[in-house]
C-alpha cells in the first residue's frame, strides 16, 4: 500500500468547516470524519485508491504548531489531472498534540517534513520507521490489544462494528470517574495488579441491550455503563441479544469458585456501593423497563 505525506495547514476554514478541533472531537467520539483537500497540478503524485494518507500540520515556522496531526486513507484515487483529494481519517490529534517536526527532522531526515504544501510521495522504505515513531507517540489505544491507526499496514487490518457507546472516549471517562476502575462484576482493579502496564485497560460496558436502542438514544454514562474487565466483559456478550448483567457475571464466578478473592492470585478492591451509586442503578433498571 503507497504512503503519501498529505502537508497543510489545519487552522485553516479549507477543508475544516467549523474548525479542526470539531472534527477531532468527532473522530474521538466514535464518528467518521472526511475531508476533501485541493491539490496544485505541481503538487501531484500517484494516489490509487486505498492510499495511506498522513496528514502534517504546517505553521509558519518550525517553532509553530508543526508535526504530524493526522492519519487516514484515500478511498478512491486521485485522477490523472484531478485537482481534489479525499480522505478518511482514522485518526486526528488535537493542536499542540502533534508528533513534532523537529523530532521527525531529527530521526527521519531527508524526508520532505518542512517542504511546502500538497502531497509528497513516502518511500517504501521509510515507512516501517515512520510506524515505529508514530506508535511510541500515540501510546496505546483505549482497547490495547487493537492496534492504533498508522501503527500497522493496512493489509494487515479488518473493519469490526463496534458499540459506538462502548468506544466513547468521553462516555468512558465519565463512567470510571463516577463507578472507579475496579471491575463491577470481579472486582479486578488492573492497576492495582499489574501497576502503570494495567491503566486504562479496563473497558466499560452498556447495559441497555442492542435491540432496545434507538437511533435517537441518548446514553448516560453513569446509568447506562458500568466497568468491567476485558474477561468479564467478553463473557457478558456471550449471551445475545441481551448481555449477562455484571450481578449474573458475578453469579457464574461463584458457581465455578472462584468468586471474589477466592481464586488464586486474584486481586480484588473491595467498595462500599454508595446511595448514589445504588439510585444510578435504579435509574438504568428504570430506564429498562425493569421497574
Amino acid at each position: 500500500m503507497p504512503s503519501v505525506l498529505l502537508a497543510s495547514n489545519v487552522e485553516l476554514p479549507e477543508p475544516w468547516p467549523g474548525g479542526f478541533a470539531p472534527a477531532v472531537a468527532a473522530l474521538a467520539g466514535g464518528g467518521k470524519v472526511q475531508r476533501r483537500f485541493g491539490v496544485a497540478a505541481r503538487n501531484r503524485v500517484p494516489v490509487p485508491a486505498g492510499t495511506e494518507v498522513w496528514l502534517l500540520q504546517r505553521g509558519s515556522d518550525l517553532r509553530g504548531p508543526r508535526g504530524l496531526v493526522g492519519h487516514g486513507t484515500a478511498p478512491g484515487p486521485l485522477a490523472s489531472g484531478g485537482t481534489t483529494l479525499e480522505v478518511d481519517f482514522d485518526l486526528l490529534l488535537p493542536l499542540g498534540e502533534q508528533l513534532p517536526i523537529a523530532l521527525l527532522l531529527q530521526r527521519m531526515p531527508g524526508l520532505p517534513w518542512a517542504g511546502r504544501a500538497g502531497l509528497s510521495a513516502l518511500p517504501d522504505a521509510a515507512v516501517p520507521a515512520l510506524r515505529r515513531i508514530w506508535s511510541e507517540f500515540i501510546g496505546p489505544q483505549p482497547d490495547p490489544v487493537v492496534p492504533g491507526p498508522g501503527s500497522v499496514g493496512g493489509q494487515w487490518l479488518r473493519q469490526q462494528h463496534v458499540n459506538r457507546f462502548e468506544q466513547d472516549a468521553e462516555a468512558r471517562r465519565v463512567c470510571l470517574a463516577f463507578h472507579g476502575d475496579a471491575c463491577a462484576a470481579c472486582g479486578l482493579d488492573p492497576a492495582s495488579r499489574y501497576g502503570a502496564a494495567g491503566a486504562g485497560v479496563i473497558q466499560v460496558h452498556l447495559l441497555v441491550p442492542g435491540p432496545d436502542l434507538a437511533e435517537d438514544y441518548r446514553l448516560d454514562p453513569v446509568s447506562d455503563l458500568v466497568p468491567l474487565c476485558p474477561t468479564c466483559h467478553a463473557v457478558a456478550h456471550t449471551r445475545v441479544p441481551d448481555p449477562l448483567t455484571p450481578a449474573e457475571v458475578r453469579g457464574l464466578l461463584a458457581a465455578s469458585g472462584e468468586d471474589a478473592g477466592t481464586g488464586p492470585g486474584t486481586a480484588v478492591v473491595g467498595r462500599v456501593v454508595s446511595a448514589r451509586q445504588l439510585q444510578a442503578q435504579e435509574d438504568a433498571d428504570r430506564l429498562r423497563g425493569f421497574r
